[in-house]
C-alpha cells in the first residue's frame, strides 16, 4: 500500500483528534521508510523481514508509541501511534507480500498484480481516512481540502500507471547479493 497508509493517519485523526499529525504519518509509514533506509546502506532484506515481520512490526509499535507518550504525555496518542504500525502490516498483507518472519514464509493477497484493483482500493481507503479525519478529527485546513484529497488520489494513480507486476517487493539489495554470491561461486 502506498497512499493508503496516508489515508490510515488521516483516519487515525478520527480516533484521537489531538496525536500529533507528524507522530501519526511518521508511524504509518515508519516500515517503508526503513526498508529505504536499508536499501540505502545496502543491506539485503528479503522480502522485508528485517521490516515488515511480525517481531520488527511489534519492536517499531512499541518503540514509536513509546517515543510518542515520551513526547506528548498522552496514552492515546502512543496506542494509536503503535496501532498504525501494526495497521501498516495489516494493509501489506492485502497489496503485497511479506515475510512473517526471517526465513519464513511469505504471505499476502499481492494485490499489486492487478494495478487497478490496487488502486481502487488504495483510493478507497484513502478517502475514507480523509473523509474521517476530515469530519471527526480535525485536520488542518490544507488537508481537509479537496484537493488534497485529489492529490493523493492523482499520485496513486500515477504509481499504479507506472508499476509493473514485479513492483511488488520493497527496495532491496538482494538481488545484487545474490548475484554477487553467484559470482564469487565460479572462482
Amino acid at each position: 500500500m502506498i497512499t493508503g497508509h496516508l489515508g490510515l493517519a488521516l483516519g487515525a485523526r478520527a480516533v484521537d483528534p489531538e496525536a500529533p499529525l507528524g507522530w501519526l504519518v511518521l508511524a504509518a509509514i515508519a516500515p517503508d521508510l526503513a526498508d529505504l533506509a536499508l536499501a540505502a546502506g545496502g543491506v539485503c532484506n528479503p522480502d522485508g523481514a528485517y521490516t515488515h515481520s511480525l517481531a520488527a512490526i511489534a519492536a517499531t509499535a512499541l518503540v514509536l508509541g513509546a517515543a510518542a507518550f515520551w513526547r506528548t504525555h498522552r496514552g492515546r496518542a502512543a496506542l494509536v501511534v503503535g496501532a498504525l504500525v501494526v495497521s501498516h502490516l495489516l494493509a501489506d498483507y492485502l497489496t503485497g507480500l511479506k515475510a512473517l518472519w526471517v526465513g519464513g514464509p511469505v504471505v499476502g493477497l499481492n494485490l499489486y498484480q492487478w494495478r487497478w484493483v490496487d488502486f481502487a482500493l488504495e483510493a478507497a481507503v484513502v478517502w475514507a481516512g480523509w473523509a474521517a479525519g476530515k469530519r471527526w478529527g480535525e485536520l488542518p485546513r490544507w488537508l481537509a481540502s479537496r484537493y488534497a484529497l485529489l492529490g493523493l488520489v492523482a499520485f496513486q494513480f500515477a504509481a499504479d500507471a507506472a508499476s509493473k507486476p514485479q513492483d511488488t517487493q520493497p527496495p532491496t539489495v538482494c538481488a545484487k547479493a545474490d548475484l554477487i554470491d553467484k559470482l564469487e561461486h565460479l572462482f
